[in-house]
């Protein structure tokens, strides 16, 4: 493979101490490069100090700040003034000057980490000037009786590959314009009238395809303006189109980053002095983990929570509870307290701190404890839902809907939710001896044992020892002194089921649905009023207090 980039002294500390020292890093053909980090790490700094420093092979950056208005009628003008507009932002007779300042004071504005690129009119006309040059080329080759020749145009591989990224939509080639197809409508409307996304894509596959041979080609922010499902077709399109280049990627999305074929990924930690950043490159294994890089891309104290993003209550509550931290979900309550216990045995995360917050699902009071020495935290009620059940949550929406007589509504929940665990006693009973049976099991499968005969001990225990019947009616007994004492709290912190806030028809108390009623909390405890502070602090008290 071809040497294409080679960069000298690159020297990391971290904390004091060397992480990297290398002499120089090499980049080859074919190479994919995804530099991830937090904002104000110095990605942008990096990829400009790239681009500077590295004159004898050609960088051609594209910034995430840039102008996305395509022209609507562009004239050709001569060819290489016109490419040395797109790739300098000006043409000049001294070329070795041009090649080395023309291109920062120019395309850049002597401002290159912040200015806002606005080459697409010179995009448009290096593409029209070539398209102009083809035409005339394609007519002297077939006067002169030539008929099989490259005529193949720049614009004509940007419509191909447009079109198969964006599926409903056509492009049409004309003199001076494009022009786009409406599959929905009759006629052609002109190219700058393009969405957003339209033209971010009919962009970045200009650049690619306009940049010089074996460049390294920085892309900063390539899922800006585009749908997450067009990203791989996209950039894999234009990634074979310029097998001749090297593609550095400056992204937050690692999985975006990791998708890139033989792909180095870069961690950069931080900006320390001119030339100098902690950064670590990422293996496969760590590629491989998006929960590192979203932790790490925030800077905050980090909150693990049960759920999906957008779906859960438990973000969208725990956020609000926890402003101060960056709430991240994960899909089960195995998944937080893996990574809880793995982050929080690294030396990456040293600088910050990293808790969880998972369902009771049935703990002991033993096992809760072990889990808050490891930094993650299990609710004093069964279910995130049954957070919106606690008295101080009823009150305070009660007050805010003006409600006379919010202890009644109060009485009526609490009544309700003894009758729901009567009623369900024997399921819920049940569900906690499934739970103790399984723990005993696992204990005794996972036990250590040096011999065949010590391991079969530890399964014949699993028999001897597991008493069901027993186990069921020691549950059934403490479900029972909850009923006859009527004990509200302690009824929550057992009962398992995330239909107990409809059950106890507290929505319909304020005329509402479940969904309005859930809603309406969150919007209370997002306030900073007096009731959003002392919401907060109650529910906070459920969970945990700093």
């Amino acid at each position: 493979m071809e040497l294409i980039l080679k960069a000298k002294d690159i020297r990391v500390e971290f904390t004091g101490r060397d992480v990297l020292d290398i002499d120089e890093i090499e980049v080859y053909d074919y190479d994919r490069i995804g530099l991830v980090g937090a904002n104000g790490a110095g990605k942008t700094r990096m990829s400009v100090w790239i681009d500077e420093n590295n004159p004898e092979y050609p960088v051609h950056r594209v910034s995430a700040q840039k102008s996305l208005n395509m022209p609507q009628i562009v004239r050709p003008t001569e060819i290489n003034a016109a490419k040395e507009e797109f790739l300098y932002g000006m043409t000049y007779t001294d070329k070795e000057w041009l090649y080395s300042y023309g291109k920062k004071s120019n395309r850049w504005g002597n401002a290159p980490e912040t200015f806002l690129l606005n080459d697409y009119e010179k995009l448009m006309q290096y593409l029209m000037t070539e398209e102009y040059e083809k035409a005339i080329e394609y007519r002297q080759e077939h006067k002169s009786g030539m008929a099989d020749f490259d005529n193949i145009t720049r614009l004509e591989k940007i419509q191909e590959i447009w079109e198969n990224v964006i599926l409903h939509r056509k492009l049409k080639i004309s003199a001076g314009k494009i022009e786009v197809l409406n599959h929905l409508q009759d006629g052609y409307y002109n190219g700058s009238e393009m969405s957003d996304g339209e033209r971010a894509v009919f962009y970045f596959i200009g650049e690619v395809l306009c940049a010089g041979e074996n460049s390294l080609i920085i892309i900063d922010e390539p899922e800006n303006h585009l749908h997450k499902s067009i990203l791989p077709r996209l950039w894999d399109a234009v990634e074979k189109e310029r097998e001749d280049c090297v593609f550095l990627y400056i992204t937050h999305d690692l999985e975006f980053a990791r998708s890139r074929m033989q792909s180095q990924i870069i961690w950069v930690k931080e900006f320390e002095k001119e030339n100098q950043w902690q950064y670590e490159l990422l293996d496969d294994a760590d590629a491989s983990d998006g929960l590192k890089l979203e932790i790490l891309g925030n800077r905050q104290k980090v909150l693990l929570v049960e759920g999906t993003q957008t779906r859960s209550i438990d973000k969208k509550l725990y956020s609000k509870l926890y402003p101060e931290y960056n709430v991240i979900s994960m899909e089960s309550c195995n998944a937080v307290i893996q990574a809880v216990k793995t982050y929080g045995q690294t030396g990456q995360l040293h600088y910050m701190k990293v808790k969880g917050i998972v369902d009771r699902d049935r703990r002991s009071d033993s096992e809760v404890e072990k889990l808050k020495s490891q930094n993650i935290f299990v609710p004093k009620v069964a279910e995130v839902e049954s957070l919106f059940l606690l008295p101080e949550v009823i009150e305070a929406v009660a007050q805010k809907q003006d409600k006379e007589h919010p202890e009644e509504i109060i009485r009526k929940v609490k009544e309700r939710t003894i009758e729901f665990l009567s009623t369900h006693k024997g399921s819920q009973a049940l569900l906690f001896t499934q739970q103790r049976c399984l723990n005993y099991i696992t204990e005794q499968v996972s036990t250590k044992a040096s011999t065949m005969e010590l391991y079969k001990n530890n399964l014949n225990n699993i028999h001897t020892n597991l008493n069901v019947e027993e186990i069921y009616t020691q549950e059934l007994s403490i479900i029972d002194k909850i009923i006859s004492e009527n004990d509200f709290m302690s009824a929550l912190k057992i009962i398992n089921d995330k239909g107990l806030l409809s059950d106890t028809k507290l929505p319909n108390e304020f005329g509402w649905k479940k969904e309005y009623y859930t809603d309406y909390v969150l919007k209370l405890v997002s306030k900073r009023d007096e009731v959003g502070n002392r919401l907060r602090e109650s529910m906070r008290r459920y969970v945990f207090e700093e």
